[in-house]
């Protein structure tokens, strides 16, 4: 009667995965091959993508709030976001 209720991690596996990945995963992954190819190729000069020159830095460019802006909300933003995931997921533990 105790062997009935024990565990078969077989049952559980799901068997139409097991040897191939989702199709989630694989548009995932070769969409960001596909990105990052056309990334490369449209912002490098030599291949033809998109170029800067110095006239047109000196004629406005971004000004210093906006490069502020972008540098916080690119950096200390997630850096805080993953700091409180770790402390929440700590607490958990702990609980």
């Amino acid at each position: 009667m105790a062997h009935e209720y024990e565990d078969d991690l077989a049952q559980f596996e799901a068997k139409e995965t097991s040897h191939r990945l989702p199709v989630g995963w694989l548009l995932l992954f070769w969409g960001l091959i596909a990105w990052g190819a056309w990334f490369v190729w449209a912002h490098t000069p030599a291949l033809g993508g998109s170029t800067w020159v110095h006239e047109d830095v000196e004629a406005g460019g971004a000004s210093l709030g906006a490069n502020l802006l972008a540098t916080v909300a690119f950096t200390a933003i997630p850096t805080a976001v993953a700091v409180a995931l770790v402390l929440v997921q700590r607490r958990k533990k702990k609980t």
